[in-house]
């Protein structure tokens, strides 16, 4: 059972920005069920969750610039915010099982609540746009 269940309201019409959250999605889901089966989790897989999640911010802050989406700034710091939550949570438990899993929480709920509202905001954004891109 997957931790987080893709919906089409991840989809923000840029297939770059797109093939990023479904990734993001399917390694989240993997590292769940690898934990699931008691099994534990690495470190080293939740670190490159958070490098690959680094990495798709890059990609949506340069569509944004390329766009002129008058949210950057906030959108931003949104990801700035997400970047000391992860860096809170790496010293304040380190990365045994439970601040593992305590990491795993954190991506889960911000990242479907990062996509599902910020990223498609700024899909309808897109959407309202002639296309250009």
């Amino acid at each position: 059972m997957p931790i987080i269940e893709w919906k089409d309201c991840y989809l923000v019409g840029i297939q770059e920005i797109d093939r990023y959250h479904e990734h993001l999605v399917q390694y989240l889901n993997k590292s769940y069920d690898h934990f699931r089966e008691n099994h534990t989790l690495e470190p080293g897989v939740l670190e490159i969750l958070v490098d690959f999640s680094i990495q798709q911010f890059n990609c949506e802050e340069r569509w944004m610039q390329r766009t002129s989406y008058p949210k950057l700034a906030a959108h931003k710091e949104e990801h700035l915010h997400f970047q000391t939550e992860i860096a809170l949570l790496k010293q304040k438990s380190g990365l045994d099982t439970k601040g593992c899993v305590d990491l795993l929480w954190f991506l889960c709920s911000w990242v479907t609540n990062h996509m599902g509202e910020s990223d498609a905001e700024f899909g309808r954004f897109l959407d309202s746009q002639p296309r250009r891109i």
